[in-house]
């Protein structure tokens, strides 16, 4: 009677120990590529949004992924005009760090982040980006939103639990065997 307690007990205590955790790492892509490329004249901006939660295969969903870093990959290019001395372009983010002077000598450049930013992103999905021209005018080609975190719409069997089940089998056979 104490074997078949003991043996009803070990298989209750794998199914209920064996599980999955609801968390995986995982990359949101988000790339917009106007067609034409927008130009911004001098002394203009542009404002757009970087949207994670319409994505492919995988949205982005609000309250239950999590968001650890980002990058923003902004590429800007020269009108070639007639009269041009240089381009200055400042690429704007949420907050007061993360934003920075667009080099055009590269030729697209990658940016931080910033803590707003990432707050807007976990809470909305979304972040908002402004190019403003300082001097000179150009061509927004195309931005592109990197964000990594967990997905926690995808079940991940826990490695843990698993050598608990498979340690859990081992003493089911090793029971048996003893009993035989």
């Amino acid at each position: 009677m104490k074997r078949l307690a003991a043996a009803i007990t070990s298989v209750f205590m794998i199914l209920a120990l064996s599980g999955a955790v609801y968390a995986a790492p995982y990359t949101w892509v988000d790339t917009i590529d106007w067609e034409p490329d927008q130009f911004i004249d001098w002394g203009g901006s542009f404002g757009y949004t970087h949207d994670l939660t319409n994505n492919t295969p995988v949205a982005f969903t609000p309250g239950e992924d999590l968001i650890f870093s980002y990058s923003l990959t902004v590429a800007l290019y020269d009108d070639g005009g007639l009269f041009d001395l240089g381009e200055i372009a400042y690429i704007d983010q949420p907050g007061l760090l993360g934003g920075g002077v667009y080099n055009f000598a590269y030729e697209n450049q990658d940016f931080g982040w910033s803590l707003m930013g990432l707050i807007s992103l976990n809470t909305l999905g979304q972040l908002d980006v402004n190019v403003v021209s300082v001097f000179g005018d150009f061509y927004l080609d195309y931005s592109t939103l990197t964000a990594c975190g967990d997905n926690a719409t995808a079940p991940v069997p826990e490695p843990a639990t698993l050598v608990l089940l498979g340690s859990g089998l081992l003493g089911l056979a090793g029971f048996r065997r003893k009993k035989s």
